[in-house]
């Protein structure tokens, strides 16, 4: 594995070699295709175009590993993990498509190493990337001041500054003495030169340089282990404190703590049972949702570290069989806590923190049978974090490609009171924050709210026009994303708000 410290004095060779010659090259054709797709023009699928192309640059300075089967696996989940911005831009499209052409980029080098390491390499490489490009850009001027060619040619670059320097001086001084060379000053259209050269689009430049240059010569920062602070030459005294036995009273003091509450549920939430008076089934399940998933994380923790591979736990059947029992338990939990949230927002509403919430509840009923992986494979815990951030990506990657917004919108107008008579109404301020995606469930609503009045129906009418007319904007195919051409053709067959439904008095 190739390893590099933060260094400006980079060798001659290295500064000038083809390789090097040949990613200048490269991020410069980068360059032209980020100002050709995102000057002065609104992002979209120009996104998706552009981590295209950085991948190609990447995969085209590596011509002896284009035919590998690890690069072409790597190419192919880099175009996958830029796939969502096809379909709507979002911050987390984003992420995931610079994790891809960063995992192209680190892999086509030879310095990917085995599954559970992942996260250091990321690390190393995420923390040495902002200073990839100053730091490589003041080793060429270095290298080039100690070549022959490149030495007299940036001498003579420096020998000419202080003479242009003095000489816009004196030009200034002159103008202000001498009206006719004041007038040719004037003749010169400084506006125009800077239309060729505008300041902002040589930051913009910069930009882009600095953001691709690093997965064009990807480095990794140099990375040194501690000691071993025990083992076989140094072996730990079981803790009394967390030693076998402290560990297997705990889980049993734990299961049956957790086979209670466990009941409860089963009873309360599964078995219809009728709950004290004063209490009702969206209260009991509101105040259980969070705290329980808090409770699952913090046995998630002790699991870890009563399991750990040197740890009093791993060599005795009974904890071991304790330990399974109480992350099934534990996952048990987390199923309860869905139903809980899942019966609050039927009493209520959906909204984008509650979705969030569901997926939490996913994300850690996985990271608990992960869990379980870890110990039956004798896994590492490095694994078992890293096998929960793939899940993580995936989870964001498969979440970038729904339109929230519309399906909130629509779970929120079929369970409105207008619409079923049951339940909340409509909430007017919260269907108007989630933008122009709500139209079609709006259209929904006007015409089945069958329980609505006349002012509640214009309100939301007029709501729906407002959303309708932020959708319509069209500012060429840069900014095209599937999802809003989706909600532009259905504007072009609905252009107008439909019929109201016939009201219940």
């Amino acid at each position: 594995m190739t390893e590099t410290t933060i260094a400006s004095g980079t060798t001659e060779a290295g500064n000038w070699s083809p390789r090097a010659l040949a990613s200048g090259g490269a991020l410069a054709a980068i360059i032209a295709l980020g100002d050709f797709l995102f000057w002065a023009n609104e992002p979209g699928i120009s996104f998706f175009i552009f981590f295209f192309g950085l991948s190609l640059a990447i995969v085209a300075l590596h011509p002896q590993r284009w035919r590998a089967g690890q690069t072409v696996a790597l190419f192919v989940v880099a175009l996958l993990a830029a796939a969502p911005i096809v379909e709507a831009l979002s911050p987390f499209a984003f992420v995931i498509a610079l994790g891809g052409v960063g995992l192209l980029a680190i892999g086509i080098s030879g310095q990917l190493p085995q599954f559970e390491d992942w996260l250091g390499t990321a690390v190393r490489f995420a923390v040495l990337a902002p200073l990839r490009l100053a730091d490589d850009g003041l080793g060429v001027l270095i290298g080039a001041g100690r070549q022959k060619v490149g030495g007299h040619l940036l001498r003579g670059v420096v020998a000419w500054i202080v003479p242009l320097v003095f000489a816009l001086v004196f030009v200034m001084l002159f103008a202000a003495a001498n009206p006719v060379v004041e007038y040719g000053l004037r003749a010169i259209r400084l506006d125009t030169l800077l239309e060729l050269v505008n300041p902002g689009r040589l930051i913009f430049w910069g930009v882009l340089a600095f953001i691709a240059w690093p997965f064009l010569a990807p480095k990794l920062l140099r990375w040194t282990g501690m000691a071993e602070m025990h083992g076989p030459a140094l072996p730990r005294a079981e803790s009394l404190l967390f030693g076998s036995t402290a560990i297997r009273n705990s889980l049993i003091v734990f299961n049956a703590m957790f086979a209670v509450q466990t009941v409860l549920d089963l009873m309360f939430l599964w078995g219809g049972v009728r709950l004290p008076d004063g209490m009702s089934h969206a209260e009991y399940a509101h105040r259980g949702a969070y705290p329980l998933i808090v409770t699952a994380i913090l046995a998630g923790l002790f699991v870890l570290a009563a399991m750990r591979r040197d740890g009093a736990g791993r060599q005795s059947p009974l904890i071991r069989g304790l330990v399974y029992l109480w992350i099934a338990q534990n996952v048990w939990l987390v199923v309860s806590s869905v139903l809980r949230l899942k019966l609050y927002v039927e009493i209520y509403t959906l909204s984008e923190m509650r979705i969030a919430a569901f997926i939490w509840m996913g994300l850690v009923a996985v990271g608990l049978v992960l869990i379980v992986v870890k110990i039956v494979m004798d896994r590492t815990n490095k694994w078992l974090v890293v096998s929960n951030l793939a899940v993580l990506t995936a989870t964001l990657w498969a979440v970038s490609w729904v339109d929230l917004q519309g399906f909130i919108a629509q779970y929120n107008v079929r369970h409105a009171y207008e619409v079923t008579g049951e339940g909340v109404p409509l909430d007017f301020y919260h269907t108007a924050d989630l933008g122009a995606a709500a139209v079609p469930a709006l259209d929904e609503f006007l015409s089945t709210a069958r329980h609505a009045s006349d002012s509640t129906l214009k309100e939301f009418r007029l709501l729906r026009e407002e959303l309708a007319s932020r959708a319509v904007v069209d500012e060429g195919w840069r900014n095209w994303s599937w999802r809003e051409d989706r909600l532009r053709q259905y504007l072009g067959e609905h252009p107008f708000a439909p019929e109201s439904g016939k009201a219940i008095d």
